[in-house]
């Protein structure tokens, strides 16, 4: 096989790894502190109604998964306005965050009577604007180097900082609530400001310590009108699914993640109805996830840049299912939780389990990073922005149908709900939700990790083919043709993509064209399809 020129890229430093890691207190942080706390600010200080509290975090939820695929298509077409060429395409929503998420973010807090279009307008906002810059973050990796191990360390400094954003919004409630009482809505405001301190400097030092790709034609993304625009928006998210390195990317996230939001889900019912144990024991033995995950994070990270992701990740779903399967034999076997010894065995399961689970939420975050270099062969183009609005709008519907599924489940087994004036015994639910539980640990949790490992088994995307994807599609760039692509090269490109070679780098219908590209290409497939390069 020829050697393959990969492209000087500028060097990666601790600082950028730090400054880029810090993005993540907002990613993991925003809407963890509005979850935990909004519904109780409302209804308590704000005289809204449950129904009123619900619904204005519904309707931001559902704006949110409509504007993920929006977010990603004006970030990957911002280079055509002075203010992305200016500023970039993905660090000007960026910069916009500083002062947005300063503001917003008090603003939230404070109390205003009859105030429930205020709150409906804030909160909507601020989710809106999460989204908008979220979505230009997760791709700023994948626009700053090319360097396996290099992208390796900015993800794993985000996971890193996306823990330490779980402890703060866990812990600086508290802090607040201790220094002007538990019944004084200024807590919330306070504590709003310092979260908004918080993530208007995190943004700031991203802004301050990354870089974008220099604009070219694959980072200029045109389109003649609106309609076109609106055409251009649903056939780019869709297309996403045409290549092959993002199906089985898609499988190791949701599956994955699946697994880890069932299992969270089922856990606190597993402690209370399965052990017959307090609700403190299972916030005990959740609280020192954050920690665990830390740890695995850590390894990981030094581990990938070492062997690339599908061992560990595959490793990791092994180490989940057989933690699914021990809580469930606990279950089955009616282990004495509440004795020193059984104590000691959940502890055990519930540190290994966490040590795993680290790894099953960073990889796939990871590896993201890769799939814009397998499309770049099919498409041409960089489409950071439109993988990562897909990722997000899928681990959406994802999540919400994790939820629903337990919810289903355990209705159908017959579990009784508790109420303030009848609070029901754990003793006193049916046998068959005992049961249900347990076969939600194996079957759901269990049955998604495997699935998981089958995607990370059929992922072909490693360190080495993305360097030879990289050097390939260079090479095209600067003039090189495709007749004269190496054999092994080809395979590889087939491999990572799922698509024939000879109608790579734009000669195909994937993504997004122009009426005119649209009808020059389909003409030309039959012939280029019968084409043999690399002979």
């Amino acid at each position: 096989m020829a050697e393959q020129a990969v492209p000087q890229q500028r060097k990666v430093g601790f600082l950028t790894r730090l400054g880029y890691g810090s993005g993540n207190l907002v990613g993991s942080g925003a809407l963890a502190i509005s979850a935990s706390w909004l519904t109780i600010f409302y209804t308590t200080y704000c005289g809204l109604s449950m129904a009123q509290a619900t619904f204005i975090y519904s309707f931001a939820l559902i704006a949110d998964v409509v504007m993920n695929p929006i977010a990603g298509f004006i970030s990957d077409s911002f280079n055509n306005t002075k203010l992305g060429r200016r500023f970039g395409r993905r660090r000007f929503f960026i910069l916009m965050a500083v002062p947005a998420l300063g503001i917003l973010n008090p603003l939230m807090w404070i109390v205003v009577p009859g105030g429930f279009w205020y709150y409906f307008v804030i909160y909507l906002v601020y989710n809106l604007i999460y989204t908008t810059v979220m979505i230009p973050y997760d791709a700023l990796p994948a626009e700053m180097t090319g360097d396996f191990k290099e992208r390796t360390y900015l993800s794993g400094l985000r996971s890193i900082f996306g823990k330490g954003a779980n402890f703060l919004t866990a812990a600086l409630p508290g802090v607040f609530f201790v220094t002007f009482g538990e019944k004084n809505p200024m807590a919330f405001f306070y504590m709003g400001l310092a979260f908004g301190v918080i993530m208007a400097g995190a943004m700031l030092f991203v802004y301050l310590t990354t870089w974008e790709r220099p604009v070219d034609d694959t980072t200029m993304e045109k389109v003649d009108n609106p309609l076109e625009a609106l055409k251009k928006l649903f056939v780019d998210i869709f297309s996403t699914l045409r290549i092959r390195t993002f199906r089985h990317l898609l499988g190791m996230y949701l599956f994955g993640f699946g697994a880890e939001w069932l299992f969270n889900s089922t856990f606190s019912y597993y402690v209370v109805y399965v052990l017959m144990l307090q609700k403190s024991n299972a916030s005990w033995w959740q609280s020192l996830s954050p920690i665990l995950q830390v740890v695995s994070t850590l390894g990981v990270m030094f581990l990938i840049a070492k062997i690339g992701f599908r061992k560990p990740y595959i490793i990791a779903e092994c180490v989940i299912i057989t933690c699914a399967i021990a809580y469930a034999a606990c279950g089955f076997f009616h282990l004495d939780a509440s004795s020193a010894a059984g104590m000691v065995a959940i502890t055990s399961i519930v540190v290994v389990f966490g040590l795993g689970t680290g790894a099953v939420y960073y990889i796939p975050w990871q590896t993201y990073l890769f799939v814009a270099d397998a499309d770049e062969i099919v498409t041409g183009r960089r489409r950071e922005g439109t993988f990562s609005a897909a990722m997000h709008l899928c681990g959406k519907l994802m999540n919400s149908a994790v939820v629903a599924i337990l919810g289903t489940a355990l209705a159908a087994a017959g579990f009784i709900e508790s109420t303030a004036d009848n609070q029901v015994a754990a003793a006193d639910q049916p046998a068959a939700v005992h049961t249900t539980i347990l076969l939600v640990l194996v079957i759901g949790v269990g049955g998604l990790s495997l699935l998981g490992m089958l995607s990370a088994h059929l992922m072909k995307m490693d360190k080495k083919n993305d360097e030879i994807a990289i050097a390939e599609c260079e090479r095209i760039k600067n003039g090189g043709r495709m007749e004269d692509v190496d054999p092994e090269v080809k395979r590889i490109c087939e491999e990572l993509t799922g698509v024939q070679y000879e109608i790579c780098f734009g000669h195909n219908t994937v993504g997004y064209h122009t009426p005119e590209e649209l009808a020059r290409i389909k003409a030309e497939l039959p012939e280029r399809k019968a084409l043999n390069f690399g002979k």
